[in-house]
């Protein structure tokens, strides 16, 4: 548990996953005659919502950044793309004149 009560996410998916399979011993199998794992409101969790940077946030922090990394801080920002396809980007994708970025695909390891 987190502080204030809150349970993380990867205990609420073990228990869940557990009692799925102690549900088909039950049900399916009829190894069990009950499922045991059942603890009140460990089902479900609130996923506190994550800090969005602002706007002057994220610019400010580009400003800090070695000039290389200047795009990429800001494509990240504003743009959605996941990492590889951030990683995957080339100066030929992004066509100025009209605005756009061309997402061709995936970097991959």
């Amino acid at each position: 548990m987190l502080a204030g009560g809150t349970i993380e996410p990867q205990a609420v998916k073990s228990y869940s996953l557990l009692r799925a399979i102690l549900d088909t011993a039950v049900r399916e199998d009829e190894i069990l005659e009950q499922n045991p794992c059942r603890i009140p409101g460990y089902d479900r969790y609130h996923a506190p919502e994550r800090p969005v940077a602002t706007v002057a946030q994220v610019l400010a922090l580009a400003e800090q950044m070695p000039p290389r990394y200047v795009a990429l801080i800001t494509a990240a920002a504003f743009s959605g793309l996941r990492w590889g396809q951030l990683a995957a980007l080339r100066r030929c994708d992004v066509d100025l004149a009209v605005g756009t970025v061309r997402v061709p695909g995936n970097w991959r390891l």
